[in-house]
Formats: structure tokens, C-alpha cells, sequence
């Protein structure tokens, strides 16, 4: 069974919102009834996968203790008017963990078809206990017709999580290999 750890800024957290937190979410989703008769565990996976993906991500601002596993909580961050403390993630963060995890429930290969890393990335480092893959893009020096190559998978895979969380969030999406100005005149 998936054991849920949303501690702030905890050394073994896994999630940045609390079971109770996704299910009041939830609640207000066209998908309420199915993501209620989901079972804690199935949950607890769903939300533990959608996080791992959040945290390949770049964000802005800076970790509030130096031992925290996870990203968030923040420091030193602000978007549209909110300023990033330690004493909270930011709910547009946890209400993207959410959604991300209804999606993963539906359909856990949903970014690499499960297995190996998703198309621009690579597998930097695999763990057996407690079996984590860590992912990493390539950053070329050429640049090819890919509008996204260099964006992270899960933003790839679901580009309307950059509205979900809010674009100012993040420290950057493109760049390197796939970055392509268009000018119209």
C-alpha cells in the first residue's frame, strides 16, 4: 500500500497536497463520482506519480531547507500576486498535482508509454530501493523544427498544465535544442 507524506518541506515527502486536499478538489471536478470511488491507495499512487512528474520541473525561487526532498515549499517566488513562503505551497501547485494525478489514474503511460524516458530526455540516475528514476533532457547546441523538444515531458504531454499552475512559476520551459523564434511580419 502507497503511503501519502505531504509534510512541508519534509526529508521523506512525497506529495504536495494531502489526500484530503485532492478529494475537496475533486469534489468540484467534472470527474468527481470516479475519482471518489477510487480506493485511498489508488489515490495515493495516482497523487505520489503526479508529483515525481511536477518535480522535473524547473521553478522559480529557491528551496526553503536545504534537506527538504521535494521543491516546493519555495522562497523568494512570486506569481500573479502571490508570494512563494515556506509555511504553505501555493494551492495552483497542489490543484495541478491533482488533475495531473486523475490524469495518471486514467492512463499511468500517459508521458512515456511506460517505460524507459519520455522522447528529449534521458534516465540520469535509477535507485532499487525504493525504486526511483530521476530524468534529465538532453541540451544540444543545434536547433532542429521542434517547437518543445527541450520542454519537460510532463508539460509536453499536458501543455495545459502551464495554465493550471500559472507560467510565472516556473524558471524557465524552453531553451537549447527545439528553441525556435518566429517573427511575422
Amino acid at each position: 500500500m502507497a503511503t501519502l507524506d505531504a509534510t512541508l518541506a519534509g526529508e521523506d515527502s512525497n506529495s504536495y497536497c494531502t489526500a484530503a486536499y485532492a478529494d475537496a478538489y475533486a469534489e468540484n471536478q467534472s470527474w468527481a463520482a470516479d475519482w471518489a470511488a477510487l480506493t485511498d491507495d489508488q489515490k495515493a499512487v495516482a497523487l505520489i506519480g503526479a508529483t515525481q512528474w511536477l518535480e522535473t520541473l524547473s521553478w522559480a525561487g529557491s528551496r526553503c531547507e536545504d534537506n527538504q526532498r521535494l521543491a516546493w515549499p519555495r522562497s523568494d517566488a512570486s506569481c500573479d500576486g502571490i508570494t512563494a513562503a515556506c509555511t504553505a505551497i501555493p494551492r495552483r501547485i497542489q490543484d495541478a498535482e491533482v488533475e495531473l494525478a486523475w490524469q495518471f489514474h486514467q492512463n499511468p503511460n500517459a508521458i512515456n508509454g511506460g517505460g524507459g524516458a519520455a522522447q528529449g530526455t534521458y534516465v540520469k540516475r535509477q535507485k532499487l530501493g525504493s525504486l526511483e528514476i530521476e530524468y534529465d533532457q538532453y541540451s544540444g547546441t543545434s536547433l532542429t523544427g521542434c517547437d518543445n523538444c527541450n520542454d519537460p515531458a510532463v508539460i509536453t504531454a499536458f501543455p495545459w498544465i502551464k495554465g493550471v499552475i500559472g507560467a510565472c512559476w516556473f524558471s524557465g520551459l524552453s531553451g537549447g535544442v527545439g528553441l525556435m523564434l518566429r517573427v511575422r511580419s
